[in-house]
């Protein structure tokens, strides 16, 4: 029965060069052993193998069973299998990544390959060395004013707006500068009241000192400090109160003078900004009416603004608060903005994965205005060196993270390591395209690890039924 295959571009090289490793040339066998013989050799039941599939197995030539490609025969490679000792673990860098499992290294896998085949699969090594590591996460957000020092200005009276003293079009306003006129007939209910109270304490002031005089003669005036009555204890705290209130809209002591001499009532009063800064929304248009809950203006000073930018999982861990961040928004093309962290959020948005993170920003221009998109760059790691290695010589199982070490020429040695977060060198002259991440625990200063054909090699061992990144 006839198979047809589909072999995508970008697949044929890799096939070859696995299916290379396994045919003809094979991997070269490491030096024989003294005492080694022929019988031996010939006693080995030859096998075949899949070169993509290295688990399917058998003692005869045929088709894979998954993929239809020609089984390929096992070269009868003997593996080197050995105690390993476990390196000495490195201390924590900068960029850490989540606490895991320590690796566990029994035996290790070595593979020798010839000259040819380490050229054929493009082996190359880097040596394990201190290197500056830096990592730039790029984030997301937009800016907000600083909610803190917000204002939402609030009226102790119920009123109607009679007249507003600000432009429409003004949006900066000084401390102390007239906003509205409002006109409040509960205000004005609350001065009737105290004249009243006014009135009514001048009257019991003076029938009193009547009674003391008639009893204490001259020291009338002494023993009425003591002698004072509860109607006029009670009437005074009542006052009190009134002008306390009275006082708060923004009631002065002439204002009390003129009330209770001459009995003239304010009907209007002036609302003056409680601080400088930006009026948010627009003011409430005159005639209409408010109450003791409504917002009359919000006023933010926007000198310091914040970016509120989405900060994915795996990033979380590496925020510390102070990290600055350089933030650029389309509204102010080529300028950069700085900023430093000052909150991190403890919710998890359920759709995005992510948490709001905060930076606190000056905006002395006044640029930045609320809900402007912006980027912003935060820069984390690259203050000391540490021992790291290219993250192509990582091969990460899910699981495990695995490297081949060469151990002499054209030998290689599969270790289980632990690496923290991917970054870039830091340093112009080190700088590229090349990502790097740091060691923590698995190799040794000075060891030279595979960084390209790694995972050719890993197919070989799996192919020689050997411990690799197949096998958990």
């Amino acid at each position: 029965m006839k198979k047809n295959f589909l072999i995508t571009n970008g697949f044929i090289p890799v096939v070859c060069t696995v299916s290379l490793f396994v045919s003809g040339v094979g991997c070269s066998r490491p030096p024989s052993v003294k005492g080694e013989t022929k019988e031996a050799t010939s006693s080995e039941k030859k096998m075949w193998t899949c070169s993509m599939h290295p688990q399917i197995r058998q003692d005869h030539p045929g088709a894979c069973p998954i993929c239809g490609m020609d089984l390929v025969p096992v070269a009868p490679l003997t593996s080197l299998k050995s105690p390993n000792t476990t390196p000495a673990p490195v201390s924590n860098p900068t960029l850490m990544m989540a606490e895991s499992p320590k690796p566990e290294q029994t035996m290790a896998t070595v593979i020798h390959l010839d000259a040819v085949q380490n050229s054929a699969g493009n082996i190359r090594i880097s040596p394990v060395e201190e290197k500056m590591i830096r990592r730039d996460v790029e984030l997301f957000g937009e800016f907000s004013y600083v909610t803190d020092k917000q204002i939402d200005f609030t009226w102790y009276y119920g009123g109607r707006i009679q007249k507003t003293l600000v432009d429409y079009n003004t949006t900066e306003i000084k401390e102390g500068a007239p906003i509205m006129e409002i006109y409040s007939e509960e205000a004005i209910a609350d001065q009737r009241e105290c004249l009243e109270l006014l009135m009514e304490l001048r009257k019991h002031a003076l029938a009193e000192q009547k009674v003391f005089e008639s009893e204490y003669g001259t020291n009338a005036e002494r023993v009425s400090l003591v002698g004072m009555s509860y109607e006029h204890k009670n009437i005074n705290a009542r006052l009190a109160t009134m002008k306390d209130r009275l006082t708060r809209i923004g009631m002065t002591a002439g204002d009390f003078q003129a009330l209770e001499s001459t009995g003239k009532i304010r009907d209007t009063f002036t609302i003056n900004a409680p601080a400088s800064g930006s009026l948010l929304g627009a003011l409430p248009h005159v005639g209409s009416r408010f109450t003791t809950e409504s917002i009359l203006f919000s006023l933010a000073p926007l000198k310091e603004v914040w970016f509120v930018a989405d900060v994915y999982e795996q990033d979380l861990s590496l925020l510390k608060l102070g990290e600055e961040i350089a933030i650029q928004s389309k509204s102010s093309p080529g300028k950069v903005f700085k900023g430093k962290l000052v909150f991190i959020g403890k919710e998890i948005d359920p759709r995005k994965r992510t948490v709001k993170a905060r930076f606190l920003v000056p905006n002395p221009d006044g640029l930045l205005l609320p809900q402007l998109s912006a980027t912003g760059m935060l820069t984390l790691g690259g203050e000391k060196p540490q021992l790291a290695i290219p993250a192509s010589a990582v091969i990460d199982t899910g699981r495990r993270q695995l490297a081949y070490v060469e151990t002499s020429s054209n030998t290689y040695e599969l270790r289980v390591v632990k690496v923290g977060a991917e970054g870039e060198l830091s340093g112009k002259a080190e700088m590229g395209s090349m990502k790097w991440v740091p060691v923590l625990e698995g190799l040794n200063p000075g060891e030279k690890v595979v960084t390209s054909g790694a995972f050719l090699i890993d197919a070989e061992a799996q192919m020689q039924g050997l411990p690799a990144s197949g096998k958990q």
